[in-house]
């Protein structure tokens, strides 16, 4: 038997084929497909798709473009019941030092935590999860540090009043 690496729920990923670097992923064994956060979707003639991949969940601005052949078309079915059809495609999935192929189902993720969920099928015989842990194998990324935008408004010259002078 082949030692499994250990993972947390919540990780960082690569995605190389398409140069995305550190994309925090969920790691969902409940979850049989993965599905990667993307917009701007177009499916083109010939079997390609053209898509973004939303890099950050803060910033929609910060994706990376893409275009792919399309493997296939899945429906799945979420939680609640509801189905959807999506695109799948395939890719390489990078988690620590392990690097597979694997199929990704393209949709909009911007309401989730994660810009990518690692179903059981990706996970496959290479990985087991902790579901009591998070970085495992990689680095939580640094906060993003937010720059106060100045203000346009221009300071009253005005004097306000004390409540005492008022009355």
């Amino acid at each position: 038997m082949n030692e499994r690496l250990t993972i947390g729920w919540r990780e960082r990923i690569d995605l190389p084929d398409w140069g995305v670097q550190g994309i925090e992923a969920k790691s969902d064994t409940g979850a049989r497909s993965s599905a990667v956060d993307v917009k701007n979707l177009k499916i083109e003639e010939d079997d390609y798709v053209s898509f973004d991949v939303a890099l950050s969940r803060t910033d929609r601005s910060l994706s990376k473009p893409v275009r792919m052949k399309i493997k296939r078309h899945t429906q799945v079915k979420s939680s609640n019941g509801h189905i959807t059809e999506r695109v799948v495609v395939e890719t390489t999935l990078r988690i620590g030092p392990v690097e597979k192929n694997v199929d990704v189902t393209l949709v909009c993720r911007k309401r989730m935590q994660c810009r990518m969920l690692i179903g059981r099928t990706a996970l496959g015989n290479e990985f087991l999860v902790s579901s009591n842990d998070v970085y495992l194998l990689t680095e939580k990324a640094e906060p993003q540090k937010r720059t106060r935008k100045k203000s346009t408004r221009k300071k009253s010259t005005r004097k306000k009043r004390h409540r005492s002078e008022e009355e």
